[in-house]
């Protein structure tokens, strides 16, 4: 069972290299670039010689189907640039896939270091994402943002070992990534004809935090806890706004 691991990323110079580092042991790595104006791609043909650039972007879904499409196997790892895979879980991965069957797919959980610290509850942890799947049987979704893998159909099997995953530690450059989620959300509502006010946008915003603090236990990850569902809220009041005066 050969094994691809594709990577879309843009202005990663800071994340790409510890990623890629933790996953040199795949069969293959595709890199499908958006437009890096660093040294993302300089760092990316360090592991690979599959780098590629499309910098008509078209979301996240689009991309990722993009990258799956240039693969040479039919086991796909869709991994994000800020992620990396400990040893125990690229052994936990490969144990798997030599007995993997076509409609199986191998659902990680994500485990997320922010402000200094793992996070464990706030809706972040546990957190279950299908990540290896084979092409073709499944793929991504067409989703502008928070794209995921179709698993309708597909037998799904959970990994042990986290895949740890590198917020930003950075709040500024943080938020202005959540915002850009809005922004992209709210073009995603608008195509599927929802609708959008500022009384939704206060509602949504106000559940956010509670669902993020209280109802997902947040407040047990301390001041980081709380930060989240501050941000959380924030994204969704925005994405609302946004929708409302498109």
């Amino acid at each position: 069972m050969k094994l691809s691991v594709c990577i879309i990323c843009k202005n990663e110079e800071s994340t790409l290299e510890r990623c890629l580092e933790s996953v040199k042991w795949a069969d293959e790595i595709i890199v499908l670039d958006s437009g890096s104006t660093d040294e993302t791609l300089a760092i990316a043909k360090k592991y690979t010689d599959k780098v590629f650039v499309r910098a008509d972007w078209e979301g996240f879904g689009e991309q990722r189907q993009r990258a799956e499409a240039l693969a040479s196997n039919d086991w796909i790892f869709a991994i994000d640039c800020d992620e990396v895979v400990s040893d125990e879980l690229g052994a936990e991965i490969r144990d798997n896939l030599a007995k993997c069957k076509e409609k199986d797919v191998l659902v990680l959980n994500r485990l997320t270091h922010f402000c200094g610290q793992f996070i464990r509850h706030s809706g972040w942890y546990p957190s279950r994402i299908s990540r290896i799947y084979n092409k073709n049987t499944t793929s991504y979704n067409n989703n502008l943002v928070h794209e995921s893998v179709v698993v309708k159909g597909c037998n799904l099997i959970n990994l042990k070992a986290d895949l740890l995953h590198f917020q930003y530690e950075d709040i500024f450059a943080y938020i202005n990534k959540r915002n850009n989620y809005a922004n992209i959300g709210a073009d995603q509502m608008i195509r599927k004809g929802k609708k959008s006010s500022i009384l939704k946008a206060i509602s949504s915003a106000t559940f956010a935090f509670i669902r993020h603090y209280f109802l997902r236990l947040g407040f047990l990850d301390g001041r980081a806890g709380f930060v989240i569902a501050v941000i959380q809220s924030q994204y969704s009041f925005n994405k609302y706004l946004f929708a409302t005066y498109r």
